[in-house]
């Protein structure tokens, strides 16, 4: 062989061996990148969390550094923070999934408030009912310290423990109060009233606090019912319950359509122990003819309910209404109409009859001829009209009329042995007890407001004022007239000189009743300063006024 070729040879064999090496290098440095790879990973995950019960626990938890595509991956357990105990987990994170333990634990105790339970002697419960408002992460179970006595009357203490999923204690103090008597008592609307042996369960000596008779048994509803057993007082509640329906009976109608229907015209007798309502079960077809079905519904206080069928049969009403008596009036201007009286109208069918005036175009204060219209409409839209004529005749107020009614009145009411004093007390009198206030009358006419007064009786303040104003005249009284500053109201009344000066004379009744005879000019403004000025007047038109 030739050196040429030993050398070829060698050089082969130093190559084959870096190759080698070169390889081995590659591995080794895959083999602790992997290593790197694998330790970087897994310390992305805490191996274990620990939480108190009742922290929401989320995957971010479990993660070293936060990572917001991090979440549970499949084969994990599903986590419920109010039950303590080991979860095991898989988070995804990065490349990998990790496994990591959850320890859900119970450190704090639960609390609660002690309650009150009532029952009836004998009659036992659940510890549970002694606390409320209980608070803890985890399920509570409630146990008695001590059983109570369900057998002893009256007020005591009960300790129950509360214990929740960890284990933790917390002992709450509740009491019991057993009654003598029931704790409700239910009965039927309009039956006799309950006994004392209806409630009471246990005692010798009891009776009533309620005044049981004042309790009306017709209306469902609570009551609250005291009474002492034994010397003990006691309250319950009494439930008075409607449980029976209705008894009704009902009946078959035949009328015109459009005429407006109500349940009650179906209804021949309706009897219940507490009050009934009445509907239709279906609105009744009112514009069809023929014959159709009504179901007719009765609904007592206790919500019982008792249906009933009816037939309604219906037909076209073509026929008006007929108006008599609608004649010609004549009035004296300013009195008052009544349009209807001595009128009728009839129809075959008088249901939803309507009768109305239309008196629009007459003027009852003002002499003249004026059309006023009666009309009279069925429920079918069938109507008659009939115009008839007011006549309105001018009334005359002349002063001789006038000062014979004032002398009349006069004569009755003064003796000539009066002193003027007298005379004008008697006035006021006959006034006050002779004339009937009406807030309205025409102010332009003082002789008329006289003779309304003296005649007709009735008036306002004006009407007032002018009668005593002709009635002092007459009795030889020196008077003049007085007249309240125009605000939003007017008001009229009389000034009087006996001999010593002008004093205030006001017959027009108000509601608090003053007298006001002969009043200074200081009672008087002392008077309406306490009324909202009702008699504040220009005094520099009366500087005689005392």
């Amino acid at each position: 062989m030739s050196r040429r070729t030993l050398s070829k040879k060698k050089r082969s064999k130093k190559s084959g061996k870096k190759r080698w090496l070169a390889g081995v290098a590659i591995l080794m440095v895959l083999a602790v990148s992997v290593t790197v790879f694998l330790l970087y990973e897994n310390y992305r995950v805490y191996g274990e969390c620990y939480v108190e019960a009742g922290v929401d626990v989320t995957v971010q938890d479990f993660l070293r550094r936060p990572d917001s595509q991090a979440c549970f991956a499949e084969g994990s357990d599903v986590i419920d923070s109010t039950v303590p105990g080991d979860y095991f987990v898989r988070v995804k994170t990065g490349l990998l999934a990790h496994k990591s333990t959850l320890h859900i634990i119970d450190s704090i105790a639960p609390t609660g408030e002690g309650a009150t339970v009532s029952l009836e002697i004998g009659k036992e419960c659940e510890a549970d009912l002694f606390v409320e408002q209980i608070v803890d992460a985890t399920a509570v179970t409630v146990s008695y310290v001590e059983r109570p006595d369900f057998l002893m009357p009256g007020l005591q203490e009960v300790h129950v423990m509360l214990t929740d999923a960890g284990g933790n204690q917390t002992e709450v103090a509740g009491e019991l109060f057993v009654s003598l008597v029931a704790a409700e008592l239910t009965v039927e609307a309009g039956s006799m009233p309950p006994t004392l042996r209806d409630f009471v369960i246990e005692g010798e000596n009891a009776a009533f606090l309620t005044n049981m008779g004042s309790i009306d048994y017709t209306v469902p509803g609570d009551r609250v019912v005291e009474l002492s057993v034994d010397g003990a007082e006691y309250s319950t509640t009494m439930h008075i319950v409607d449980t029976v329906p209705p008894v009704m009976q009902v009946k078959d109608l035949q009328s015109f359509t459009k005429v407006p229907r109500s349940p009650e015209d179906f209804v021949v007798s309706v009897e219940d122990v507490t009050g009934v309502s009445l509907s239709f079960g279906k609105e009744p077809d009112l514009t069809a003819e023929g014959v159709q079905t009504v179901e007719i519904v009765a609904v007592d206080k206790g919500g019982n309910e008792t249906a009933k069928e009816a037939r309604l049969t219906l037909a076209a009403d073509h026929e008006a209404p007929v108006i008599t008596g609608g004649e010609d009036l004549t009035v004296l201007a300013g009195d008052a109409v009544s349009y209807k009286k001595n009128v009728t109208v009839t129809d075959n069918c008088p249901e939803g009859l309507e009768f109305t005036v239309d008196n629009s175009a007459v003027n009852l204060s003002e002499a003249g001829e004026y059309p006023v219209v009666y009309i009279a409409r069925d429920a079918s839209g069938n109507e008659t009209t009939q115009t008839a004529t007011v006549i309105v005749e001018a009334r005359m107020y002349d002063l001789e009329t006038v000062y014979a009614l004032a002398d009349s009145v006069l004569a009755e009411i003064i003796t000539p042995e009066m002193t003027p004093l007298e005379k004008v007390k008697a006035i006021y009198r006959y006034n006050v007890t002779h004339i009937a206030y009406i807030n309205h009358s025409e102010k332009d006419d003082w002789a008329r407001a006289a003779y309304e007064g003296l005649a007709e009786r009735k008036g306002d303040c004006y009407v007032y004022a002018c009668t005593a104003k002709v009635l002092l005249d007459r009795a030889g009284i020196h008077n003049m007239d007085i007249a309240k500053i125009p605000t939003s109201r007017t008001h009229f009344w009389n000034l009087v000189n006996l001999g010593d000066g002008w004093y205030h004379f006001d017959t027009t009744p108000r509601s608090d009743h003053p007298t006001i005879i002969m009043w200074t000019e200081e009672q008087l403004m002392e008077y309406s300063g306490r009324h909202h000025g009702s008699h504040n007047y220009d005094h520099t038109l009366y500087p005689e006024v005392n």
